[in-house]
């Protein structure tokens, strides 16, 4: 299992970086791997609602919110070919604005990621030591610029 988290302190009041990030059609703002996200359940967005998304390298996956207390939390189990994971976010009240914290715990799963790695290296053992690595890779790629893109974003956006 691999654990990572992010943190991040925005000029936004709880509640409007809460329904931004729950939506999680916005994540191609903020995450640059992540290519498109679609609503696939009716209705408004709470607890049961999913999501289906392309991520970079990884390719399609599939979202459902499993827990939601606005402005506070929500977590989200999240299936791709090669993991399934959870990715709980936090929300603060932080000075005049709100502290986000992301903690993703990720599970490799099937032949995915693995046999990808494998090939790869051309040792599946080796694979599986890899894969903690590339996935705190991604996510340090989201990390690096993701305050300013979301400030850029949310500062943009209007009530």
């Amino acid at each position: 299992m691999i654990e990572h988290r992010l943190e991040v302190t925005l000029e936004q009041p709880p509640e409007r970086a809460f329904d931004f990030f729950v939506d999680f059609r916005n994540e191609p703002a903020w995450n640059p791997d992540c290519l498109t996200v679609e609503k696939t359940s009716a209705g408004p967005i709470g607890v049961g609602s999913t999501f289906t998304g392309k991520m970079k390298r990884i390719g399609p996956s599939e979202s459902e919110i499993v827990a939601l207390d606005r402005p506070r939390h929500c977590s989200v189990v999240d299936r791709s070919r090669g993991a399934e994971g959870t990715f709980d976010f936090r929300f603060t009240p932080h000075d005049r604005g709100t502290r986000v914290e992301v903690t993703m715990r990720m599970q490799p799963r099937g032949p995915g990621l693995h046999a990808e790695l494998g090939r790869v290296v051309g040792a599946e053992p080796l694979a599986q030591q890899l894969f903690p690595a590339v996935a705190v890779f991604g996510h340090r790629r989201i990390r690096v610029g993701f305050d300013e893109r979301l400030a850029r974003f949310l500062d943009g956006a209007t009530d």
